[in-house]
């Protein structure tokens, strides 16, 4: 489920890119404090557009470094922390820890990575056991969905969107309307995740909510009107925050970075459809 939610560096200002980059930073080295070096090769952009959004919205005291890299001290770079850095590196534990679950799950891999991640999540469910008890009976419902073959597409998206929900959703002020947006980020992920992967799991007889769909001739466009759907509630629930600060960095991955993975999903599946003809 990792992956989609990345920025389009084309169409953004070498200025917004450094600052993206400090956060991307800020949160390698947060984790690298709370887990260890090993544990940052979690760490993702998915993240950080949540670690840039809470910080946009709530514009809390920084910390700026120009610092040696975490993991490659051969490296300069520079830091951006807040009081949001332990949260969301927390928050990249938990679904990295679901990640591994479900890898062990259906191939049987990640045993090293699930064993590594199982104290730390431990951990973070003693500290937010409402929180991460929603997220595992979200997640638990789509096991038994998708242990049953569901096909309702609907459903299945709707029910990763309340694990989003309640990972965005950190703040006491504006609590309610960031669990709308990471709802509705979460069906956008959840669906993209099934269109990226759809070959893959027809290959390996693997569930996949879209395999009746993918011989249509018109599967691509039916998909993507759907992406359209739910990111453009994603999108109108993103506009009902306050957000004035990097509003340049975060609608880049809202408006054009998310379409920017989408569309090299759909070139390579075109390739390989060439290839076969």
């Amino acid at each position: 489920m990792f992956g989609y939610i990345q920025f389009n560096k084309e169409e953004l200002s070498e200025e917004d890119y450094a600052i993206y980059r400090s956060y991307y930073c800020g949160l390698c080295k947060s984790i690298k404090r709370l887990y260890g070096t090993k544990m940052t090769r979690i760490l993702s952009n998915d993240l950080t557009f949540i670690e840039i959004l809470l910080s946009a919205l709530n514009e809390p005291d920084e910390v700026v470094r120009e610092e040696k890299c975490a993991v490659n001290y051969l490296r300069k770079i520079t830091s951006r922390t807040n009081r949001y850095d332990d949260y969301v590196a927390k928050m990249n534990v938990i679904l990295a820890y679901f990640k591994a679950v479900d890898d062990l799950r259906d191939e049987g891999k990640k045993k090293g990575m699930l064993k590594g991640l199982n104290q730390p999540f431990l951990s973070i469910k003693e500290e937010y056991p409402d929180k991460i008890a929603s997220i595992e009976e979200a997640l638990d419902d789509i096991h038994e969905l998708e242990d049953g073959s569901c096909e309702d597409l609907d459903l299945l998206c709707n029910t990763f969107g309340k694990v989003m929900g309640e990972i965005v959703s950190f703040d006491d002020v504006f609590g309610e309307e960031l669990y709308q947006f990471g709802y509705h980020l979460g069906k956008f992920i959840y669906l993209m995740d099934a269109y990226d992967d759809i070959e893959e799991d027809i290959k390996k007889a693997t569930f996949n909510p879209l395999k009746k769909r993918y011989h249509d001739i018109h599967f691509d466009d039916d998909i993507k009107k759907m992406l359209e759907v739910f990111m453009g509630d994603a999108a109108l629930a993103f506009e009902t925050l306050p957000i004035i600060m990097h509003d340049k960095i975060l609608r880049n991955i809202l408006y054009s970075g998310v379409w920017s993975k989408y569309n090299q999903i759909r070139d390579k599946r075109g390739e390989k459809k060439n290839e076969s003809l």
